[in-house]
């Protein structure tokens, strides 16, 4: 399955398009792999495109398992991110996850793609059958906690620590279709 979102464009920013991993994609993740803020938040790092490959290959079989549909944000042909819906342990349950390029932070692509990504996993169209969305953060990621807030997230509860993948108190937020 080769799902395309379309994110339409607003007066100061263009369209963006959510899209399947590539491997041609692989060095610009591992470009923006290297930004020590996006690293700061990021459970898993990837350091070569020998693991970036490896990763695309992840969510290729995440996707064709029917498990994770991870996608690329790509703006005008450059990948600036990367989100994800995938299959949690709740029945009806779905884990979303994002990240951009430091080079497109502060530019409202998060939000708008969190959006669209979240009415398609809560819609017909999505393969999951989900009714709930959740979405974690470690406590000082402020700005993943203002994009949650932003998309119709509600703060549920804030987590303990889980080391060695999260290392300190977490938020989760909750968004319901």
């Amino acid at each position: 399955m080769s799902t395309n979102l379309s994110v339409a464009p607003t007066p100061s920013a263009p369209a963006l398009t959510l899209r399947p991993w590539r491997d041609e994609d692989a060095p610009g993740l591992v470009a923006a792999h290297r930004d020590p803020l996006l690293t700061r938040w990021l459970a898993h790092h990837l350091a070569d495109e020998a693991q970036a490959l490896r990763w695309i290959g992840e969510q290729t079989e995440g996707r064709a398992a029917g498990a994770r549909f991870s996608f690329a944000m790509v703006e005008e042909g450059c990948t600036v991110g990367h989100i994800t819906v995938k299959r949690a342990k709740a029945a009806g349950s779905a884990e979303v996850g994002y990240w951009t390029a430091g080079s497109a932070r502060g530019r409202g692509i998060a939000p708008r793609a969190l959006d669209v990504l979240s009415r398609w996993a809560l819609g017909p169209e999505c393969p999951l059958p989900v009714t709930r969305l959740e979405l974690l953060h470690a406590v000082g990621n402020e700005g993943s906690c203002r994009v949650a807030l932003k998309c119709g997230y509600a703060l549920e509860a804030v987590l303990p620590p889980l080391p060695p993948s999260h290392p300190g108190k977490g938020h989760l937020h909750v968004r319901e279709g």
